[in-house]
């Protein structure tokens, strides 16, 4: 593509006509501020409808304008001349438009002209591309190095790997950076599960190293088994068993009577409270329910008087048995007291209190064999821990030795990718070094921590990093780059050189001029904006903005001929 004429009205800080023609080596020069930088803003403006950052919301109307107009004259890679223009209004959008040639066309319609915006900005102002983030940089020379790409490049790599490292692989992974994620993921969980082994070991290590202290024995057996005896036998004399047994028959006596006592005292408030109910039900002719507590007449009233007696009748009934069943109990409890104050044979208190010595001597020996068989429990217990302790750690053991060869065999692995990864990346490296002189491409590097290689893309220049870099490197290397886009997309978009005048050392017109059109822009102090053929310093145009008449113009289609014709 070869720019040949351009033309702006309303743009940028030309309120007034800016035209101008262009050719295969364009030199731009002027003093500061005087409008260098229109010509790239306007090619740009004019294809994209952006600046030169792509930013298609920016204003770049003169401030003193409603709208701007811009008129390109090109001849694409097949030889063919065009003309595009585009006007763009302030205030309404519905007023901006673009024609190709004398027909509406819309962006779709200029992009295989420029095949893609990055692209078009990357090559025709080269300092857009050191200008976008790593990433964003990675992907457009990963998008556009896979055009010159074999698309068999991987398989071709991947066949030089040996029979061994083929078989460790099993297959040609389809993406290598999310074979080697996955291993490392499963590396790294084989890892955190050894470590766990590792603390279980520790920990059943520590019950197996526990120092186990002798079995107890209990050595007053016989003294218990005699307290035993004695207490039997103190226990067991007849006087004092009859004794209490007659004790027993007294009390269980008095407790039966009681009982009934207060049976017999229920009944007899029941019986009162029920006869006073029954004989007002019985004499009124409208009464109470006493279950319900509704009115009752007629043939209810009769069954709950029939209900109401009959249960009377049940209370007195039970009250004469009670009654008899009271006088029985008493009279027996008589004789039964007479029959326990006659019994002889009454405990001594020296007896009582050898009972409870004994008593006392026997508890504390049962204590004392508890304590013991309790101390010898735990001691069997934690035998058994330990025990089962070795058995873990054995097992324990089988585990890390399974998981530390699963590891070997991923590290096998991870390192077999690794390779195959980073000839992959030394091929496209050369694909890329074929357009490049003195700017290298890195795309991995290398984790000190690990060894292990990251997908990465690091730019240098003469094997200095971009930060270290003077402007006139960091021009020649944003060259590099438009150069190389521009021969692999074949777009053959004009470059524009910024600076030219800090970069007095590169001979840049020799290496690009002769694969594309090329822009040179440099500042002369105090000079006015001058447009000329580098190659034909008597073909020059000195800018001075032709005055429209109007102070404000309104650009849109119907007004274009007009606003040429006053030009």
């Amino acid at each position: 593509m070869k720019i040949n004429y351009i033309k702006t009205i309303g743009f940028r800080k030309f309120k007034k006509v800016f035209e101008t023609e262009l050719f295969d080596i364009t030199s731009i020069s002027g003093k500061n501020r005087s409008g260098k930088t229109n010509l790239l803003y306007a090619i740009i403006n004019i294809f994209l409808g952006t600046n030169l950052s792509g930013d298609d919301k920016t204003c770049l109307i003169n401030k003193k304008c409603d709208g701007s107009y811009g008129e390109l004259h090109f001849t694409d890679n097949s030889g063919i001349e065009h003309i595009l223009i585009r006007g763009k209004h302030r205030y309404s959008n519905k007023k901006n438009f673009v024609t190709l040639d004398g027909k509406s066309a819309t962006q779709d319609d200029l992009v295989p002209f420029y095949k893609d915006k990055k692209l078009f900005l990357s090559i025709l102002n080269p300092m857009y591309f050191l200008s976008k983030k790593t990433a964003d940089q990675k992907e457009l020379v990963d998008i556009y190095l896979s055009d010159i790409c074999p698309k068999n490049l991987m398989e071709i790599v991947y066949n030089r790997l040996d029979k061994d490292e083929k078989r460790i692989l099993e297959e040609m992974p389809e993406d290598i950076p999310k074979y080697i994620s996955n291993l490392n993921e499963n590396i790294n969980k084989s890892k955190n599960v050894i470590t766990s082994l590792d603390g279980k070991i520790e920990y059943a290590q520590k019950t197996v190293d526990e120092k186990l202290p002798t079995l107890k024995v209990f050595e007053k057996d016989e003294e218990l088994s005699l307290a035993r005896q004695e207490l039997a036998f103190l226990s067991t004399e007849q006087n004092i068993v009859d004794k209490e047994n007659q004790k027993k028959v007294v009390e269980n006596l008095e407790k039966e009577i009681l009982s009934k006592e207060t049976e017999t005292q229920e009944l007899q408030k029941l019986m009162k409270t029920g006869k006073q109910k029954y004989l007002e039900i019985k004499n009124n002719n409208s009464a109470i329910c006493p279950t319900c507590e509704q009115h009752i007449q007629d043939e209810s009233k009769n069954k709950t008087i029939a209900n109401m007696y009959k249960d009377l009748v049940s209370k007195f009934d039970r009250k004469n048995l009670l009654d008899t069943q009271l006088k029985d109990l008493k009279l027996k409890l008589t004789v039964e007291r007479c029959t326990y104050h006659s019994l002889d044979g009454n405990p001594t208190v020296k007896n009582n209190e050898r009972i409870s010595v004994v008593n006392a001597n026997i508890k504390q020996l049962e204590n004392e064999k508890l304590e013991v068989e309790k101390f010898n429990n735990e001691i069997s217990l934690k035998e058994k821990n330990i025990e089962n302790a070795k058995r873990d750690i054995s097992n324990f053991n089988k585990q890390k030795q399974k998981y530390s060869k699963f590891i070997d065999n991923l590290n096998q692995a991870k390192n077999i990718a690794q390779k195959l990864y980073i000839s992959y990346i030394e091929e496209k490296m050369k694909l890329a070094k074929q357009y490049l002189k003195d700017v290298d491409i890195k795309f991995y590097s290398v984790l000190k921590t690990s060894g292990e290689i990251k997908e990465d893309f690091i730019i240098t220049y003469k094997n200095n990093s971009l930060s270290n870099l003077s402007r006139s490197e960091t021009i020649a290397t944003a060259l590099e780059f438009a150069n190389m886009f521009n021969q692999i997309s074949r777009v053959n978009s004009p470059i524009f050189i910024d600076d030219y005048e800090s970069c007095a050392d590169y001979d840049f017109i020799t290496d690009y001029a002769k694969n594309t059109q090329i822009i040179i822009s440099k500042v002369e102090k105090g000079k006015p904006l001058k447009i000329s053929d580098y190659n034909n310093s008597n073909n020059y145009t000195i800018i001075k903005p032709i005055i429209i008449g109007a102070k404000t113009m309104s650009i849109n289609k119907n007004n274009v001929a007009e606003i040429q014709k006053a030009a």
